[in-house]
C-alpha cells in the first residue's frame, strides 16, 4: 500500500474495545476469513456478545505495546508468531 492510498478517516479513528470481525478485519487491511481463522484457533483474544463473535481489541493493544520490538513488524507476522 502507497502512502497516497491511505485514507485518513482509517488512521485517525477512536479505538473499540470491542470490534466486529469485519470492523477489525478491514481497519487492519485483512479479510473477514483471514481473521476468522485467527479468532476460531485463539489467536485473537475474542469473546460472544449475543450472536455475534467480537475481537478483544484492547487485549491485541496491550499485547502489542508490551512487546520488545526491535524492527517494525507487520501486525500479521506479530499474531502469526504468537499463534505458533
Amino acid at each position: 500500500m502507497e502512502l497516497e492510498e491511505l485514507e485518513p478517516s482509517n488512521l485517525i479513528t477512536p479505538y473499540q474495545d470491542l470490534e466486529s470481525i469485519k470492523t477489525w478485519a478491514e481497519r487492519n487491511g485483512l479479510t473477514c476469513g483471514t481473521v476468522r481463522g485467527w479468532v476460531y484457533r485463539g489467536v485473537l483474544p475474542s469473546v460472544k456478545v449475543g450472536k455475534l463473535r467480537m475481537i478483544n481489541a484492547a487485549l491485541v493493544r496491550s499485547w502489542l505495546t508490551q512487546q520488545d520490538w526491535n524492527a517494525a513488524p507487520t501486525l500479521h507476522a506479530a499474531l502469526l508468531k504468537r499463534s505458533v
